[in-house]
């Protein structure tokens, strides 16, 4: 959740909305599927409402509404990567959102922008159920753990071939 804070911090950073002497109307909408949804919606609104915004979520409530800020999440997940006999595992999140906005007066785009944001921690192994909730796919941690067959099938199949090589020059 972090992570989504500062890339949508770091966006709204950027974004301009014209030179309005009071607090603009935006409504927030989401353009296409994602599980995340809810939550990207949740964090711009706090953040919008931080800077002094007026937010509507639902149109049918706010009709004057001249701004349309939308976003699309192209990409989140975590992933982890565990060694051999490592009691800890290294998480890596990551999020990619395109975000724009919309002057639906004069239709027109007024600012649009994509930000990539990964992050990084550690945690031991037997906590990683503990850090995943089953309702959301977004949070659901893939563990690529390195096993033995790495190191023991090329060891099998150079065995089994010097055998072989050491059976056919033998018997000649």
């Amino acid at each position: 959740m972090e992570m989504i804070e500062v890339a949508v911090d770091e966006a709204l950073d950027e974004m301009t909305v014209g030179n309005e002497t009071e607090s603009p109307v935006i409504f927030i909408a989401d353009e296409g599927k994602h599980d995340a949804n809810w939550l990207v919606t949740h964090i711009l609104s706090e953040r919008l409402l931080n800077r002094g915004f007026v937010v509507a979520l639902d149109s049918t409530v706010y009709d004057d509404s001249r701004f349309r800020l939308s976003f699309r999440i192209l990409d989140m997940g975590i992933i982890a990567r565990s060694g051999l006999r490592g009691k800890f595992a290294e998480r890596q999140s990551r999020i990619t959102i395109t975000l724009k906005l919309n002057d639906e007066l004069n239709h027109a785009i007024l600012w649009q922008d994509e930000i990539t944001r990964v992050s990084s921690d550690k945690v031991p192994k037997v906590n990683l159920d503990l850090l995943q909730h089953s309702d959301h796919k977004f949070a659901k941690t893939e563990l690529e753990e390195q096993s033995w067959n790495k190191f023991v099938e090329p060891m099998v199949v150079s065995t089994v071939l010097g055998g072989l090589i050491y059976l056919f020059f033998s018997n000649r």
